[in-house]
C-alpha cells in the first residue's frame, strides 16, 4: 500500500507522459467498487495514533508544556493521506495535495469548507515545520521532526490548536467514508 501511495504521487518529468495516465488509468480500473482495499489503504491515516491526545493536551498547556510533537505524523500526513485516499476513491488525477483538494471540492466530493480549513491547515503545518526545522538549524542541531510545544508562540499554539481539530474532524470524515472502524 506504500508502494501505491507513492505512485498515486508520481508525476512524469519526461518521455511519454501518456504512459504514467495509462497505469494510473489502470489503476484507477483496479479500485473501482474495491472497498476493502480503499479502507486499508485509507486507514494509515490512524498509523500514528489520534491527535486528539494531543489536542486536548493543548487545551490543557501548563506544566506539560514540554513535551515533543511530531507536526508531520500527528498533521500532515493524516491530511495527505486521506486527501490521497479520497482522490484515489474518486478516480482525480491530480498528484500535489492541494491539487487534490481543489478538484474533490469543485467534484462536490469534499464540502467547500472542509477544503478551504483543509488547506490552510496544510499550509500552516508545512510552515511550522519548516520554521521549527530553521530553529533546529539555527541551534547548531540537526533537524529532528520535533517541536517543543511550550517553545511555540502563543499565537502558533492557537493555530495548532485550530488545525488539529480541523484533522480531527476530516478523520472523522474519513472514518465514516472508508467505514474504518470495520478494518
Amino acid at each position: 500500500l506504500m508502494a501505491l501511495a507513492i505512485f498515486l504521487d508520481a508525476h512524469a518529468v519526461c518521455g511519454d507522459t501518456t504512459l504514467l495516465d495509462k497505469v494510473r488509468s489502470s489503476v484507477f480500473d483496479l479500485t473501482a467498487d474495491n472497498d476493502a482495499m480503499l479502507a486499508r489503504f485509507a486507514s494509515a491515516i490512524n498509523f500514528f495514533g489520534s491527535s486528539s491526545g494531543w489536542w486536548n493536551r493543548l487545551l490543557l498547556l501548563g506544566e506539560q508544556g514540554k513535551e515533543s510533537m511530531d507536526i508531520k505524523k500527528v498533521g500532515i500526513f493524516p491530511l495527505v493521506h486521506g486527501i490521497r485516499s479520497l482522490a484515489l476513491a474518486h478516480h482525480i488525477g491530480e498528484t500535489s495535495t492541494a491539487g487534490r483538494i481543489e478538484a474533490l471540492m469543485a467534484a462536490g466530493k469534499l464540502p467547500e469548507k472542509l477544503a478551504g480549513d483543509l488547506l490552510d491547515s496544510l499550509y500552516f503545518f508545512m510552515g511550522l515545520k519548516l520554521k521549527v526545522g530553521l530553529q533546529e538549524l539555527a541551534t547548531g542541531h540537526g533537524v529532528s521532526g520535533g517541536m517543543q510545544i511550550d517553545k511555540l508562540s502563543s499565537l502558533d499554539r492557537d493555530l495548532l490548536k485550530d488545525t488539529l481539530g480541523v484533522v480531527k474532524q476530516f478523520k472523522v470524515l474519513l472514518s465514516q467514508r472508508f467505514h474504518l472502524e470495520a478494518v
